[in-house]
């Protein structure tokens, strides 16, 4: 990994940090915009882009986004001044590499260009690998996943179209090929494909293929996700981000059980099982209109909800010694040791990214063992110390039990009524202006519609 594009709002830190990584003996381009780096991406190759958090032309989620149009997979590392957990959580879940603080520290910086050299490439990429690559991650012990897991082998018997829903990074896809594996379509193809990497105008091509000559730059006919899959499992992965036209195409594929190429007349049928993955309530969109309501019904034939790595405590030590295992064989170095400080950490560390944030850890961890191959806490991501240091400033300040009695019954009281009513003045103000459209208004107010229901009925409001 030796190109790499800095994107800073201030030239002399781009200027700094070119010199800085010359000397590494990396090769260095520097933008102030956004906007402009997009340009540079259409002309060069960037092996990695470190950018700062907050750019003047465009957020740095639109950034990371737009990167990922032009080349799926791309690495890259944010980096801010006023740095939070909240942010770096944020960038992290959406697929960054890291996030780290300003002033730089120079070894932090050339670490965690390291640790995203052996980050995995592009997302689609990723996909295709063999099924059953993830059987060790589904070796739950948590009873709430055992029980997702009978379910599981039991839908995968069928023919049924799933749903599987979970936060980022909590497996989605193993449990996909976990189906497959148990079905009667095992001895068929798996093909994954990550919805968040086809653009509207490639994904028809993508999904249903094309023949030579059906539009400019179609040199040779093209085979489709489609095809590839028939007599096994399509897994579609964030489902939510297809297009309208193409979720239409979707929907009438599956209904009629035939495709037909781009410039193609020829119909072909196919005999395929889907399965969705998505972070996102589909009902909701499809209440929304931003997904098709008759493709949301189609698909939802059975639903599995994954939780949270934070909610599967009793999974965190197989996993962790799954990763060091997959890590240390990677590395071609000795299991590393867990001494009871590492192991605490990571027992106690809430895990925002889920499974993939867990492994990305790991493998920065196995990257800086000492001598006597231990893990450091030193080596441990700052997000992480941050957390820890987060929660014991709230725990030192927080009220004791008995500071806690001396608050009389009649404040407290008083600070609930005052509370409730500021609350329900600002969900009347949303109401009224979204004109009482109760999706859009829990929407703005970032809340679940369900809890603007509850909180309605408490208002006494219809």
């Amino acid at each position: 990994m030796k190109n790499v594009l800095v994107v800073d709002n201030q030239i002399s830190n781009c200027n700094l940090l070119s010199k800085f990584l010359i000397k590494k003996h990396y090769e260095v381009e520097t933008t102030t915009q956004g906007k402009m780096a997009l340009e540079m991406f259409g002309r060069t190759k960037f092996d990695l882009v470190i950018a700062d958090y907050n750019l003047p032309d465009m957020t740095s989620e639109k950034l990371f986004d737009e990167l990922q149009k032009c080349t799926p997979g791309t690495r890259m590392i944010f980096m801010g001044k006023e740095v939070n957990l909240k942010n770096a959580v944020s960038m992290i879940r959406r697929g960054a590499n890291n996030f780290i603080s300003k002033p730089l520290n120079p070894d932090e910086l050339l670490e965690a260009m390291v640790e995203a050299s052996l980050s995995e490439t592009s997302p689609i990429s990723r996909k295709q690998n063999k099924v059953g690559s993830n059987s060790n991650l589904m070796s739950a012990h948590c009873p709430k996943v055992k029980a997702l897991m009978r379910q599981a082998e039991r839908v995968a018997q069928t023919d049924y179209s799933v749903i599987i829903h979970g936060e980022t990074g909590t497996g989605k896809e193993s449990f996909a090929r976990h189906i497959h594996h148990h079905s009667n379509r095992k001895e068929g193809p798996f093909v994954a494909v990550d919805c968040g990497c086809l653009s509207k105008e490639i994904a028809a091509s993508e999904f249903f293929g094309h023949e030579k000559g059906a539009f400019t730059g179609a040199i040779s006919q093209k085979t489709g996700f489609f095809e590839q899959a028939d007599g096994g499992t399509l897994f579609l992965d964030e489902i939510a981000n297809l297009s309208l036209d193409i979720q239409t195409a979707l929907l009438r594929a599956l209904q009629e059980k035939v495709i037909r190429k781009i410039g193609g007349s020829k119909v072909i049928p196919i005999d395929i099982r889907i399965i969705v993955a998505t972070n996102e309530d589909l009902q909701e969109k499809s209440t929304a209109t931003t997904f098709r309501e008759d493709l949301y019904f189609r698909l939802c034939e059975y639903t599995l909800e994954i939780p949270p790595l934070r909610d599967r405590k009793q999974d965190l030590p197989y996993f962790v010694d799954f990763f060091l295992e997959q890590t240390a064989i990677e590395l071609k170095i000795d299991k590393p040791a867990l001494n009871e400080e590492i192991s605490a950490f990571l027992m106690e560390y809430e895990w925002p990214g889920n499974i993939r944030e867990m492994r990305n850890v790991i493998r920065r961890l196995c990257l800086f063992i000492d001598e006597n191959n231990n893990l450091q806490c030193t080596a441990l991501p700052q997000r992480i110390k941050n957390f820890f240091h987060e929660r014991d400033l709230k725990n030192k300040f927080s009220l004791t039990q008995t500071e806690q009695t001396t608050v009389s019954k009649e404040d407290d009281t008083a600070l609930k009524a005052t509370v409730m009513e500021a609350e329900s003045q600002r969900i009347l103000e949303v109401l009224e202006k979204v004109q009482y459209n109760k999706t859009k208004a829990a929407k703005l107010l970032d809340i679940h519609r369900k809890t603007l229901y509850m909180k309605l009925k408490q208002m006494n409001i219809q």
